[in-house]
């Protein structure tokens, strides 16, 4: 059985994102928890205690946990029966850094940092330019300029052309462009774009470039990098190649996982049935982490919601009468994973001991201002009525899983357009199936 997933769920603790691929496409994409796990520190600090100190976590008068609401309280083996899960084939993307990866990145992440010169070798405006602009954004229809959509002042706007500053088209609309001339710019804004006059809108942009300057690079501003080994530009061009593959590299190793796991879980035979005290728990995380994603709309794009039901059913196409249904879908799917991940734990050993959990709540409490892990602990079970040290070794012993199935798996790379036609397919199978 495939995993619908459609929307993150988060434990309290953390915020952590644990749920599944999306794999029909209609809901906002996310990843499983082998990709999607934030560090608990990330989620304490970010989320759980914002929330606590601003008192905007629904979690502030959530009623204590009983013992039968953590998962040391139950044996995996009861709820699921674990397939095959190691030497699995796991397909990555073949790690291949382009100079034009390079290019883009020494513009996106370095240019700032370097003195730009006034070009007069020529007037063509290229890629990783500084063309000091004058604009005016008028309204395709009407051509009557729309408000913030103008600069006409006598010192000029200085975009960097590829540096994505305005919306997708202007910037690829200069290059090529002549000092001197005025050109116009056909755009339409993005449907989500913040301001909600302009979402969607089609417009014309009247941009005269005045002059352009570019980046020398000498040696001296290389250096000033302050990057070993670095000293001009060619060896920051290499640094930059040798720093992006080792990113995909690290990307691919959480493909791995997050798809270990996903075949793990294939393979595997759910319980038709699981504890309600633990589903009722997760379905209480996943109305927290939606009330955090509601305040986030209502403070960046003015957008309110009634309730955690409202949001679902308005972002998700759910069926006001079928959203308890649903919340109730993901809290089981959600238990499927992390007890697969715990079955996994048990047949190969895999354990938690009471040291690493001190080790990585001792870090989370000193970051967050407490002088130990027993005062933080008192506050998480006071706020959230959670016993922060059974969470903290719930998160442990999945990711020591998710770990296992990575290391115990066989990557094979191919070109990601292989891997693309794949999901796409994969997408297309489970429209049709539902």
């Amino acid at each position: 059985m495939k995993k619908k997933l459609t929307i993150v769920m988060a434990t309290v603790l953390s915020g952590v994102l644990l749920a599944g691929c999306n794999k029909s496409g209609d809901a906002s994409s996310t990843a499983n928890s082998a990709s999607s796990s934030a560090s608990l520190a990330e989620g304490i600090d970010a989320q759980s205690l914002q929330g606590a100190v601003d008192g905007s976590s629904a979690g502030a008068s959530a009623q204590p946990l009983t013992e039968d609401g953590y998962l040391s309280y139950y044996t995996a083996s009861d709820y699921v029966t674990l397939g095959d899960y190691k030497g699995l084939e796991v397909k990555v993307p073949i790690v291949e850094i382009t100079d034009e990866d390079v290019q883009s990145t020494l513009l996106s992440s370095y240019a700032s940092s370097f003195t730009p010169a006034e070009v007069t070798d020529r007037t063509d405006v290229r890629m990783g330019d500084t063309a000091n602009i004058n604009y005016v954004g008028k309204y395709a229809d009407t051509l009557e300029a729309f408000d913030g959509g103008t600069d006409d002042s006598a010192e000029g706007y200085d975009l960097v052309i590829g540096s994505g500053s305005f919306i997708p088209g202007f910037e690829d609309g200069l290059i090529g462009a002549e000092v001197g001339t005025t050109v116009d710019i056909n755009l339409t804004f993005p449907e989500d774009y913040g301001a909600a006059e302009l979402a969607g809108v089609d417009v014309i942009f009247t941009v005269t470039i005045n002059k352009i300057s570019a980046p020398a690079y000498s040696d001296e501003e290389v250096a000033a990098l302050g990057i070993e080994g670095v000293t001009d530009k060619d060896s920051l061009l290499e640094y930059i190649k040798e720093d992006l593959t080792t990113q995909a590299q690290e990307e691919n190793k959480e493909t791995a996982r997050s798809s270990a796991l996903d075949l793990a879980y294939d393979n595997a035979t759910f319980a038709e049935e699981f504890p309600q005290v633990l589903v009722d728990r997760f379905i209480s995380d996943y109305e927290d982490t939606l009330e955090y994603y509601m305040q986030m709309y209502s403070y960046y794009y003015g957008v309110s919601y009634s309730s955690v039901d409202d949001y679902i059913s308005q972002n998700y196409g759910i069926a006001a009468e079928e959203v308890a249904s649903y919340k109730e879908e993901q809290a089981v799917e959600q238990l499927k994973y992390i007890f697969l991940e715990r079955a996994i734990a048990d047949a190969e050993g895999l354990t938690v001991t009471d040291e690493d959990v001190e080790a990585e709540l001792l870090d989370i409490a000193t970051q967050s201002g407490y002088e130990d892990v027993d005062s933080f602990a008192e506050f998480y079970n006071s706020t959230y009525g959670r016993d922060v040290r059974e969470l903290a070794a719930e998160q442990l012993i999945a990711e020591k899983a998710q770990d296992f199935l990575a290391e115990n798996s066989t990557l094979v790379e191919v070109e990601a357009s292989e891997l693309e036609e794949e999901t796409d397919d994969a997408s297309e199978a489970a429209s049709v199936a539902e």
